[in-house]
């Protein structure tokens, strides 16, 4: 994943996220974006909550995949809930983005943490 340029800072929000991700994706199948916008939400909703914040991130229209790189700051894989928890709230953002992947992987970073890779059929 290429870092943000200085150009274009991080998004602080997750509509800022989702309004470059849309801007990333024009001529793209709508429904396949309306996926990528659910994805990107709850990565980067993710990060703000448990990352520590986000640290990088982009989404690439490929002509094989849509490629949504999400870098945050802790180095803590993400886990689903265990199902005597399904009735709490929360747990449900890393089910949908399984749920719509075609590949999910995780890079830990050396000087601390991570970033998810998701592959969305395009």
């Amino acid at each position: 994943m290429r870092p943000a340029p200085a150009d274009r800072p991080l998004p602080t929000t997750v509509g800022e996220a989702r309004d470059f991700a849309r801007a990333r994706l024009r001529g793209v199948d709508p429904e396949r974006v309306e996926d990528c916008l659910l994805v990107v939400s709850e990565l980067v909703t993710n990060a703000f909550r448990y990352g520590g914040g986000l640290a990088g991130f982009d989404v690439v229209a490929a002509p094989d995949a849509i490629r949504v790189s999400v870098q945050d700051h802790n180095d803590r894989l993400p886990t689903p809930p265990p199902p005597s928890e399904r009735f709490l709230p929360g747990g449900y953002g890393l089910r949908l983005v399984r749920r719509l992947a075609r590949d999910i992987r995780v890079t830990l970073l050396r000087a601390g943490g991570k970033i998810v890779h998701v592959h969305l059929p395009r």
